[in-house]
């Protein structure tokens, strides 16, 4: 193979890779427990703020009641927005993508999502796993 033979090569995977990289812009933005009893100050911290338009979530180990969650972001007034979720979760579902909607904005930098809900039908703890999407 001639050196430029193998630079184009690298140049074309190069390319590939970054394109491959852009076409899926998931972001597992962490996972959080449910316990048995209900509670409703269940927090997902992100260290680093995100910018999400829509965010899923996945119940990784048991069942999951939820009844409700909202998200807050960085802002100087901490705003927040209530986010429909379903109510009942079965071990291994993935929810339908929940957007969040903004006045002029359909990207927004999330600093935080709560959760209020409790595992069922479960000795063990639910674990929802939640993804963002930019």
């Amino acid at each position: 193979m001639t050196p430029f033979t193998h630079a184009s090569a690298s140049l074309l995977l190069s390319l590939l890779l970054v394109n491959a990289a852009h076409a899926n812009d998931h972001k597992l933005l962490g996972v959080i427990a449910l316990p048995r009893n209900e509670t409703n100050d269940l927090t997902l911290k992100l260290p680093v703020c995100r910018v999400v338009k829509r965010i899923q979530i996945t119940v990784d180990h048991g069942d999951a009641q939820l009844s409700g969650a909202s998200v807050y972001f960085k802002a100087a007034k901490s705003a927040s927005q209530s986010l429909s979720v379903p109510s009942e979760l079965k071990e291994g579902v993935t929810t339908e993508w929940i957007n969040i909607n903004s006045d002029n904005d359909t990207r927004r930098c999330v600093s935080k999502i709560t959760f209020s809900g409790h595992t069922v039908n479960s000795s063990d703890m639910a674990t929802l796993k939640i993804i963002g999407d930019d």
